[in-house]
């Protein structure tokens, strides 16, 4: 079996290759429901980093999370919530309430494990968005007359509570709230209060906010940092140095570069010039800085492996293509480009000569130049047109293959494509 995997891993090219352990050193889920299974194993589960325990819930049933929530951590509870909420800078308050409607079944320590690993902004942001909370300022009076609907007054009698029209839903809300208040009365009623005073906006930026610092320190790029990843270079733009001082080093990504990826890639030869083990260790952190700021920009689901693995091939081709454009395909120069320069620096130039190709192919598409309809320049134009330019290519059995470019050949055969029906 051992020797199949080898096999397997040996046939794959230098890129596949690349992306295969990028996925697995980040985003590869752990088969939690089987380390659920041994008491050997279940205490491993605490251990996992965020990210594999996030993916690896995947597919796994009520019965199964409930089982699971006494093994982990509030900040392993609060990093699912994190990844899973948000949407950009928006939070999904019935992916919240599903969440946390997981503390109805469990045991008090667990349900208030969570509760502490829950930020009270995600909680008063799902109440102002589900429901109306009105205050008793006298015995059986209140603030404001209810409206129509289906209350509920909560235990302390202090708060009447107008539960949303889908039945579902407010059965949930129910449940919970009862429960919050067995859990922690105290805290209950600071959340209807907090929730009352404070507008949606307000509660949505703090909670963000809080959020976002999280993410970042798991190595995840916020979208709207992450978008920058496609900033247009002009040709002939100062690149950042790099400051090594301010570069931390991460264990998980290897130092070398294996044999077999000792190709045509002017990426790995140029990791291979370097020498000093700190220096390649910051490089190999830079690529993955690079590729998860392509796939948040992206806004790519971290729970599809096919996705992930394609941004991750759109970020080593993109930092090639760059990379191989700047040196001019001199090794020492890309060796040295890589020491002083980051990255993403590379990427942004790949994507700018891309978009040329782009803007090019998009000015013959306006001015009514098209190939015969059917051809394969048809669909290579077509290609060119895309918001990330690709590359089509004829295989040998005639059919069309359309890929990330890689190199400033890529390019060349672009040019080509476009000078074929320029008038």
């Amino acid at each position: 079996m051992n020797r199949m995997k080898e096999e397997t891993k040996a046939s794959l090219s230098p890129i596949e290759s690349l992306e295969e352990l990028v996925y697995l050193s980040i985003y590869a889920p752990a088969d939690v429901g089987e380390m659920l299974g041994s008491a050997e194993t279940r205490g491993r589960i605490r251990r996992l980093s965020i990210p594999h325990l996030f993916f690896g819930l995947e597919g796994m049933d009520e019965q199964q999370i409930n089982s699971l929530l006494p093994h982990v951590t509030e900040a392993q509870w609060a990093g699912i919530l994190d990844l899973d909420l948000w949407n950009r800078d928006q939070m999904g308050c019935g992916e919240f309430l599903y969440w946390q409607g997981h503390i109805c079944e469990a045991e008090d320590a667990v349900a208030r494990k969570l509760l502490r690993a829950t930020d009270s902004e995600l909680w008063e942001l799902t109440f102002k968005t589900e429901m109306k909370i009105y205050a008793k300022v006298e015995e059986d009076e209140f603030e404001q007359e209810p409206e129509e609907g289906e209350l509920l007054e909560t235990p302390d009698k202090n708060y009447l509570i107008l539960l949303p029209e889908d039945s579902d839903k407010a059965r949930l809300l129910r449940a919970v709230i009862l429960r919050l208040y067995g859990l922690d009365p105290e805290y209950a009623s600071i959340l209807m209060e907090e929730t009352r005073a404070r507008t949606p906006i307000e509660i949505e930026e703090m909670a963000y906010q809080k959020r976002r610092r999280r993410v970042e320190d798991l190595g995840f790029q916020d979208y709207f940092d992450a978008i920058e990843v496609y900033t247009f270079l002009p040709l002939r733009e100062q690149l950042p140095r790099k400051k090594w001082e301010q570069i931390m080093e991460m264990s998980r990504l290897p130092a070398t570069v294996p044999e077999h990826w000792r190709e045509v890639l002017i990426l790995f030869q140029a990791l291979m010039l370097l020498t000093r083990p700190q220096e390649s260790q910051v490089v190999w952190e830079e690529l993955f800085f690079v590729c998860n700021k392509v796939l948040s920009a992206d806004s790519v689901s971290p729970q599809s492996a096919k996705d992930v693995k394609r941004g991750i091939r759109k970020a080593i081709t993109g930092i090639n293509l760059g990379l191989d454009w700047w040196s001019g395909g001199d090794l020492q120069k890309a060796g040295q480009g890589i020491q002083q320069h980051y990255l993403e620096s590379y990427f942004q130039i790949g994507y700018s000569r891309l978009s040329e190709v782009r803007r090019k192919a998009q000015d013959l598409e306006d001015t009514g130049d098209r190939p015969e309809p059917g051809s394969f320049l048809e669909v290579a134009i077509d290609a060119l047109l895309e918001t990330y330019p690709l590359l089509a290519e004829l295989q040998e059995d005639n059919k069309i293959k359309r890929r990330f470019f890689t190199t400033r050949k890529d390019l060349k055969t672009a040019g080509e494509y476009l000078d074929q029906i320029s008038p």
